[in-house]
Protein backbone atom coordinates (compact mmCIF):
# COMPACT_ATOMS: atom_id res chain seq x y z
CA UNK A 1 0.00 0.00 0.00
CA UNK A 2 3.08 2.27 0.60
CA UNK A 3 4.43 1.84 -2.52
CA UNK A 4 1.45 2.37 -4.17
CA UNK A 5 0.78 5.44 -2.44
CA UNK A 6 4.61 6.69 -3.03
CA UNK A 7 4.24 6.10 -6.76
CA UNK A 8 0.89 8.57 -7.23
CA UNK A 9 2.38 11.17 -4.79
CA UNK A 10 5.28 11.00 -6.99
CA UNK A 11 3.17 11.14 -10.18
CA UNK A 12 1.26 14.00 -8.81
CA UNK A 13 4.34 16.32 -7.98
CA UNK A 14 5.59 15.42 -11.94
CA UNK A 15 1.99 16.41 -13.01
CA UNK A 16 2.26 19.88 -10.68
CA UNK A 17 6.11 20.55 -11.99
CA UNK A 18 4.84 19.84 -15.71
CA UNK A 19 1.66 22.04 -15.72
CA UNK A 20 3.22 25.36 -15.93
CA UNK A 21 5.39 24.34 -18.85
CA UNK A 22 2.36 22.49 -20.55
CA UNK A 23 0.44 25.46 -20.54
CA UNK A 24 3.62 27.55 -22.17
CA UNK A 25 3.50 25.30 -24.90
CA UNK A 26 0.27 26.41 -26.25
CA UNK A 27 0.56 30.24 -25.75
CA UNK A 28 3.93 32.28 -26.51
CA UNK A 29 5.23 35.57 -25.57
CA UNK A 30 6.18 38.17 -27.58
CA UNK A 31 8.93 40.84 -26.73
CA UNK A 32 8.32 44.09 -28.52
CA UNK A 33 11.96 45.86 -28.72
CA UNK A 34 11.91 50.08 -29.06
CA UNK A 35 15.59 51.21 -29.56
CA UNK A 36 16.89 54.88 -28.88
CA UNK A 37 15.84 55.77 -32.77
CA UNK A 38 11.98 54.56 -32.04
CA UNK A 39 12.32 51.67 -34.01
CA UNK A 40 10.32 48.55 -33.06
CA UNK A 41 11.32 45.16 -33.20
CA UNK A 42 8.44 42.25 -32.36
CA UNK A 43 10.70 38.93 -31.51
CA UNK A 44 10.55 35.42 -29.77
CA UNK A 45 14.08 36.38 -27.52
CA UNK A 46 14.42 38.79 -25.09
CA UNK A 47 15.48 42.34 -25.98
CA UNK A 48 19.06 43.61 -26.13
CA UNK A 49 20.49 46.06 -23.15
CA UNK A 50 19.43 49.32 -23.87
CA UNK A 51 16.44 49.01 -25.49
CA UNK A 52 12.81 49.66 -24.04
CA UNK A 53 11.62 46.19 -23.60
CA UNK A 54 7.35 44.76 -23.15
CA UNK A 55 6.47 41.21 -22.99
CA UNK A 56 3.44 40.82 -24.64
CA UNK A 57 1.58 37.55 -23.95
CA UNK A 58 -0.48 35.57 -26.83
CA UNK A 59 -3.56 34.02 -26.62
CA UNK A 60 -3.60 30.14 -27.35
CA UNK A 61 -5.26 29.90 -30.69
CA UNK A 62 -9.32 28.54 -29.87
CA UNK A 63 -9.79 24.64 -30.34
CA UNK A 64 -10.62 23.81 -34.49
CA UNK A 65 -14.47 22.77 -34.72
CA UNK A 66 -15.20 20.46 -37.20
CA UNK A 67 -17.29 21.76 -40.31
CA UNK A 68 -21.19 21.50 -40.45
CA UNK A 69 -22.22 18.95 -43.24
CA UNK A 70 -24.70 20.38 -45.07
CA UNK A 71 -27.13 18.39 -46.68
CA UNK A 72 -25.28 15.16 -45.98
CA UNK A 73 -28.39 13.44 -44.62
CA UNK A 74 -31.94 13.56 -45.01
CA UNK A 75 -34.20 14.48 -42.08
CA UNK A 76 -36.05 11.68 -42.58
CA UNK A 77 -32.94 9.53 -42.64
CA UNK A 78 -32.91 8.94 -46.64
CA UNK A 79 -30.14 10.95 -48.37
CA UNK A 80 -30.86 13.35 -50.47
CA UNK A 81 -30.71 12.67 -53.52
CA UNK A 82 -29.81 16.23 -56.51
CA UNK A 83 -30.95 16.94 -59.67
CA UNK A 84 -28.40 18.91 -61.64
CA UNK A 85 -29.58 22.56 -62.16
CA UNK A 86 -30.19 23.58 -65.38
CA UNK A 87 -28.71 27.19 -66.35
CA UNK A 88 -31.19 29.77 -67.86
CA UNK A 89 -30.70 29.48 -71.16
CA UNK A 90 -28.69 32.87 -72.41
CA UNK A 91 -31.06 34.77 -75.14
CA UNK A 92 -28.89 34.53 -77.76
CA UNK A 93 -27.98 37.66 -79.62
CA UNK A 94 -28.26 38.55 -83.29
CA UNK A 95 -26.42 40.82 -85.75
CA UNK A 96 -26.49 40.94 -89.40
CA UNK A 97 -24.16 39.37 -92.22
CA UNK A 98 -24.83 41.88 -94.98
CA UNK A 99 -23.27 41.09 -98.81
CA UNK A 100 -23.55 43.47 -101.53
CA UNK A 101 -23.87 42.97 -104.86
CA UNK A 102 -20.41 43.16 -106.22
CA UNK A 103 -19.56 40.62 -103.56
CA UNK A 104 -18.28 43.30 -100.69
CA UNK A 105 -19.25 41.42 -97.39
CA UNK A 106 -19.81 43.39 -94.25
CA UNK A 107 -21.30 43.43 -90.23
CA UNK A 108 -24.13 44.91 -89.01
CA UNK A 109 -25.57 45.02 -84.99
CA UNK A 110 -28.57 46.17 -86.34
CA UNK A 111 -30.31 45.49 -89.76
CA UNK A 112 -28.86 45.95 -93.27
CA UNK A 113 -29.45 48.99 -95.21
CA UNK A 114 -30.93 48.46 -98.57
CA UNK A 115 -28.54 49.84 -100.66
CA UNK A 116 -24.56 51.43 -100.00
CA UNK A 117 -23.21 54.02 -102.11
CA UNK A 118 -19.64 53.54 -102.71
CA UNK A 119 -18.56 56.35 -104.36
CA UNK A 120 -16.88 58.48 -101.89
CA UNK A 121 -14.32 55.98 -100.35
CA UNK A 122 -11.20 54.70 -101.76
CA UNK A 123 -11.22 52.55 -105.32
CA UNK A 124 -14.89 54.08 -105.75
CA UNK A 125 -15.74 55.69 -108.89
CA UNK A 126 -17.82 59.17 -108.25
CA UNK A 127 -21.12 59.49 -110.09
CA UNK A 128 -21.26 55.54 -109.11
CA UNK A 129 -24.68 53.97 -108.75
CA UNK A 130 -25.60 52.53 -105.43
CA UNK A 131 -25.58 48.70 -104.88
CA UNK A 132 -28.16 46.83 -103.61
CA UNK A 133 -27.29 45.14 -99.94
CA UNK A 134 -29.17 41.49 -99.14
CA UNK A 135 -28.56 40.60 -95.27
CA UNK A 136 -29.22 37.47 -93.07
CA UNK A 137 -29.10 37.28 -89.73
CA UNK A 138 -26.50 35.67 -87.52
CA UNK A 139 -25.63 35.00 -84.25
CA UNK A 140 -23.65 38.00 -82.66
CA UNK A 141 -20.65 35.73 -81.88
CA UNK A 142 -19.72 34.98 -85.81
CA UNK A 143 -20.36 38.37 -86.71
CA UNK A 144 -18.01 39.97 -83.70
CA UNK A 145 -15.33 37.24 -85.31
CA UNK A 146 -16.00 38.14 -88.73
CA UNK A 147 -15.66 42.12 -88.33
CA UNK A 148 -11.99 41.09 -86.81
CA UNK A 149 -11.03 39.39 -90.19
CA UNK A 150 -8.59 41.27 -91.53
CA UNK A 151 -8.20 41.84 -95.83
CA UNK A 152 -12.00 41.34 -96.32
CA UNK A 153 -13.65 43.81 -99.16
CA UNK A 154 -16.44 45.87 -97.75
CA UNK A 155 -14.43 45.72 -93.85
CA UNK A 156 -15.17 49.75 -94.23
CA UNK A 157 -18.97 49.72 -94.05
CA UNK A 158 -18.58 47.76 -90.74
CA UNK A 159 -20.67 48.70 -87.65
CA UNK A 160 -17.73 49.16 -85.34
CA UNK A 161 -18.22 51.37 -82.27
CA UNK A 162 -16.30 54.50 -81.62
CA UNK A 163 -13.34 54.31 -78.79
CA UNK A 164 -15.63 56.63 -76.69
CA UNK A 165 -18.30 53.54 -76.90
CA UNK A 166 -16.19 51.12 -76.73
CA UNK A 167 -14.61 52.97 -73.41
CA UNK A 168 -18.08 53.54 -72.01
CA UNK A 169 -19.26 49.60 -72.44
CA UNK A 170 -21.10 50.33 -75.73
CA UNK A 171 -19.37 47.98 -77.68
CA UNK A 172 -21.61 44.75 -78.37
CA UNK A 173 -18.85 42.70 -79.02
CA UNK A 174 -17.05 43.20 -75.52
CA UNK A 175 -18.16 40.04 -74.51
CA UNK A 176 -16.99 37.89 -77.68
Amino acid sequence: MFRYLATASLLLVAVIAISPAISRAHAQDVFKCINRDGEIAFQAVPCKPGMREQQIMIEPAPPVSRSPDYGSSHPHGRSKTRTPQQKPRAEVEYSYECRTQSGALFYRHSRCPASIDRSGLIGGRRGAPREAVSGRRIPRLEACRGMRSVGRDGREFDDVPSTYDRNLGRDPCRRY
